[in-house]
């Protein structure tokens, strides 16, 4: 995912993040482009959909939260 896919996505969350709040706090929003797909119970089905509806290309999973979280990302790469 290019910067600024991932921006846009960013900004998507936050052009609805008030509303995510009210309707799906603690779970999983799916984002692809500047459309919100839908939210699910665990960040596992929101991946899972993701892959389904788009196939092997970027896309957006957040968890619904008041007080955002640092994203944590893993590289098949060991480092040690």
């Amino acid at each position: 995912m290019t910067v600024a896919e991932l921006s846009r996505e960013q900004e998507t969350y936050e052009r609805h993040r008030e509303q995510l709040l009210g309707d799906a706090l603690g779970k999983f929003v799916l984002i692809h482009g500047e459309e919100i797909i839908a939210t699910y119970d665990t960040e596992r089905d929101a991946i899972n959909e993701g892959y389904r509806r788009f196939g092997n290309v970027p896309f957006f999973v957040k968890r619904v939260a008041a007080i955002d979280e640092p994203a944590n990302f893993l590289s098949p790469v060991f480092h040690g």
